[in-house]
């Protein structure tokens, strides 16, 4: 095992006076010492321990060592090129070489431990536990969906440092470091970053676990009961790659269970083939009855939660918040499913709940009817995302979406999606459009206002501003050129369905 300067320098200065060193940063790590004598062959890639006292740098220029140099108090000099570490002592040059010997030999015991837990299939909580002493700070493995997948030591860490847990998602830091740029830097980082302490009182190192081009893991040191150092950010990529090996493992071992009731609703939404007797005994099985009244919810996530792995997270915090629920990552949104008979609510006090995580999170929503059994939750996703759908171009500014606020106007939009609207509407009423457009007339918005008023002549003309007698007359030249009474109901729907096509029309 090699190690940097900046390693050996924080160790000895547990037990030796390092009185001074120098150009240290940058440079490549170092093998066990020498002691070096004068005139021998030099090996490059190793600590040399000698006596201050003889030592010409101009001697060592451009090899690749780190000189160890002995001196009596006060006797050091500064180096300009080479890399070197004045230590001051009364021992002799051996007994200082010893001493960095035995930091080499306790760390390479330390990574021959973390080489046994690998190889003996152990687990990501052994080898923290083995290091915490090592890099002396709580240390975590956490999921880029902020899950805890591992730690070691947090319990000494106060309450708002502890971002991550296994029983709760924390959504007020999930919000704040999701919109944060230092965070949304280090989430593309390759090598060892420092997250500052703004957001939760600590500083830490944080190196992220690649595998493939993709991240889904960050190993993680936190600063609490020594100060962060140069030598810990070389320990933590001594560390990663045997985090990274148990903890894809273990990804690759939870991955092949199926039989979770997220894969029961995933097949529901993907198998239109899917047995529903087989799915309905499935669901049972996990506590969700047949006669039980159920919801879907569809979740409009942003750029960020997609790019953060936040979606894992807001699904965590679904679930573990609201019992009888089944949340999931599903094409680029999140789908929830609500058992409310499990839950014990009504949809009013659902959506109470609910409607302020929405906003907090800056989600959007599609919510579905609340149906009972389970033969239309595959039809309430589809309600759910229609919603949404269309809701978010009907009313952009609204965070939630009901289906039924916006099922008129997705039949609507149905309904034109072979023609357009204009080839749909009473064919009478675009020979109405012309003479309006001919002669200046408000003929359309006249029978617009009649329909809208329940065929009340009165009050439409009132709405109008105009005589009672003027409307009649209006009204007459309307039946003539649609030849009609309008006294068919189905006329009558027909023209306020054509209306609302052209209204539509209009829009687009």
């Amino acid at each position: 095992m090699k190690l940097t300067a900046e390693v050996v320098v924080e160790r000895l200065q547990e037990n030796i006076q390092v009185s001074a060193y120098g150009n240290l940063s940058g440079r490549p790590p170092f093998g066990r010492p020498l002691l070096y004598e004068e005139g021998q062959e030099i090996r490059r890639g190793h600590f040399y321990v000698a006596e201050a006292k003889g030592i010409c740098e101009a001697d060592f220029y451009g090899e690749n060592v780190c000189f160890i140099l002995v001196s009596r108090p006060g006797e050091h000099h500064s180096i300009e090129e080479i890399p070197y570490i004045y230590v001051e002592t009364v021992g002799s040059v051996s007994w200082v070489s010893n001493e960095v010997q035995e930091i080499f030999d306790k760390l390479e015991e330390w990574r021959e431990s973390l080489e046994e837990i690998r190889n003996d299939d152990g687990t990501l909580e052994q080898l923290l536990q083995i290091s915490k002493p090592v890099l002396g700070n709580p240390l975590s493995v956490v999921g880029k969906d902020f899950s805890l997948k591992a730690e070691a030591g947090q319990e000494v860490l106060p309450e708002e440092a502890r971002i991550y847990s296994r029983e709760s998602v924390n959504m007020e830091y999930i919000n704040a470091l999701k919109q944060d740029d230092t965070y949304n830097q280090m989430q593309e980082s390759r090598e060892v970053f420092l997250y500052p302490e703004y957001i939760t009182g600590c500083r830490s190192y944080n190196l992220n676990l690649w595998e493939k081009d993709k991240s889904h893991y960050r190993l993680v040191v936190t600063e609490y009961e020594k100060k962060l150092t140069e030598g810990d950010r070389y320990l933590l990529e001594c560390l990663a790659p045997y985090v990274q090996y148990i903890a894809y493992r273990e990804e690759a071992v939870s991955q092949g269970e199926n039989n979770s009731l997220r894969m029961i609703f995933e097949r529901i939404l993907t198998d239109r083939t899917a047995d529903y007797m087989e799915i309905s005994q499935q669901l049972m099985s996990f506590g969700w009855q047949q006669e039980a009244q159920y919801m879907c919810l569809v979740f409009q996530v942003t750029y960020l939660d997609q790019r953060n792995l936040t979606t894992n997270a807001i699904c965590a915090y679904l679930e573990k918040n609201f019992s009888g629920t089944c949340s999931f990552p599903y094409k680029d949104d999140i789908v929830t499913f609500f058992n409310l008979t499990v839950m014990g609510v009504d949809l009013d006090s659902l959506e109470g709940r609910l409607k302020y995580f929405i906003r907090e999170s800056f989600l959007k929503a599609g919510y579905s009817w609340v149906m009972e059994g389970h033969g239309n939750l595959r039809r309430q996703y589809v309600q759910a995302c229609v919603a949404l759908d269309v809701g978010s171009r009907v009313n952009p500014y609204l965070w939630i979406h009901h289906f039924n606020e916006i099922a008129f106007s997705y039949i609507l939009e149905q309904s034109a999606r072979r023609l357009p609207g204009y080839m749909l509407c009473h064919e009478k009423l675009r020979d109405l459009q012309k003479l309006d457009e001919q002669q200046n007339t408000e003929y359309m918005k006249t029978l617009k206002i009649y329909l809208d008023e329940h065929l009340n002549a009165m009050q439409s003309a009132k709405k109008l501003f105009i005589h009672r007698s003027t409307f009649l007359y209006r009204l007459d030249k309307i039946k003539s050129v649609l030849e009609s009474n309008l006294d068919d109901p189905e006329e009558l729907l027909y023209l306020n369905f054509s209306f609302r096509l052209l209204d539509t029309e209009k829009r687009k």
